[in-house]
């Protein structure tokens, strides 16, 4: 059987020290560093921390919790199977070891630490971007056939946002990385339109990825599970009611957007209910969207990851599309299955040409590979 294109859409790389190294030098004094802290059960192996502006990230326990396995001095970073160099990019060959053995030739990375906001200062977080940015373009560069990255953009600086863009195209980002909230604001907000104008300009695809971006949502878990179930998912359903219901497609209709890591279940469910709804706001004179979310569903430019296990996989394919799905790896994530890649090619409830879809010509189609 010929070997087809696998490319796994949505990855990670865990920060090491060296994301900083391009740090513009009025915060040279503020640059994060890790603190390590004896290692408890109840911190899930999170014994190591980023000290930034006098907090500390991720925060494994208590309200706005966040679980993730960076700075990799940490307990858990060194019980994945997976290499430090590997899951910081610091050894591309480890990195590329690991797709080989998982059957991956092309994986695009996304960010770990910005899966939250680190700093009040939104000027010295968008420094802190550039700096990630700048590293990654660098990191990926060594194997740029087969290391893709997306581009984090500090939307709380909206300016900043669209020079970023501008730049991180010319740095060779596949994708910007996004979620699903400013803050509290969402991403309908017409302060927002000039970045969509830009990104619909450059044509460069959006990715938006799950994180704790709604400070609300965020406050309300106080321990991983509803961290990762709630307040990290959540976010994602509202960007997709942002570009499908608060207008933007009709503003900006060439725009290319993926929904990342929230799985492929939630989206029949919530354009039901959108459907259902989309009239609620003509009494009060609100603007409406120009079609349904099932219209925009069929006609616009969305892509979703699916989870590899998702039972109801081959009904959900049915109303979102079988050329709209693509699969993620998730690496080196300690939520990564064994191998999501192995496991969806011996499901035998999708054919093999839904297979080459999921897992090759739909990411390679939305990234423009």
């Amino acid at each position: 059987m010929a070997k087809h294109l696998v490319v796994d859409a949505d990855s990670h790389v865990e920060e090491p020290e060296e994301a900083w190294a391009f740090l513009d030098k009025q915060y040279e004094d503020r640059r994060p560093f890790p603190l390590v802290a004896p290692a408890q059960p109840r911190f899930y192996g999170l014994n190591a921390f980023w000290y930034i502006d006098g907090r500390v990230f991720p925060k494994p326990v208590g309200s706005y919790n966040s679980v993730y396995g960076t700075p990799l001095q940490m307990e858990m970073a060194h019980k994945k199977p997976w290499t430090i160099g590997s899951q910081t990019l610091n050894d591309v060959d480890a990195r590329l070891k690991d797709l080989d053995a998982l059957g991956i030739d092309v994986q695009v990375n996304f960010p770990t630490l910005f899966l939250e906001p680190l700093s009040d200062d939104v000027h010295f977080e968008t420094a802190l971007m550039r700096s990630y940015n700048t590293w990654m373009a660098r990191a990926c560069a060594k194997r740029p056939d087969r290391l893709k990255w997306a581009a984090i953009m500090p939307m709380r600086h909206l300016p900043s946002a669209i020079e970023e863009l501008r730049r991180a195209r010319d740095l060779g980002a596949v994708c910007v990385a996004l979620y699903g909230t400013v803050e509290e604001r969402m991403l309908h907000n017409p302060a927002f339109d000039p970045f969509w104008a830009e990104a619909e300009r450059l044509q460069m695809p959006l990715g938006i990825h799950t994180g704790w971006s709604h400070p609300g949502l965020h406050r309300s878990g106080e321990g991983p599970y509803e961290a990762l179930a709630i307040t990290f998912t959540l976010t994602v359903m509202m960007g997709f009611f942002s570009f499908l219901g608060g207008g933007i497609l009709d503003r900006f209709p060439g725009l290319r957007i993926a929904f990342l890591e929230a799985g492929l279940d939630w989206v029949p469910y919530l354009v039901e209910r959108m459907d259902h709804y989309v009239g609620a706001g003509r009494p009060q004179g609100r603007p409406m969207p120009r079609r349904t979310a099932s219209e925009y569903l069929r006609d616009c430019q969305l892509y979703f990851t699916c989870e590899a296990e998702e039972r109801r996989l081959p009904d959900t394919l049915t109303v979102v599309g079988e050329d709209r799905v693509m699969i993620s790896a998730d690496l080196p994530h300690t939520e990564a299955r064994e191998n999501a890649i192995q496991e969806l090619q011996e499901r035998t409830d999708l054919s093999e040409a839904t297979k080459r879809r999921i897992l090759g010509e739909n990411p390679a189609k939305f990234y423009g590979l």
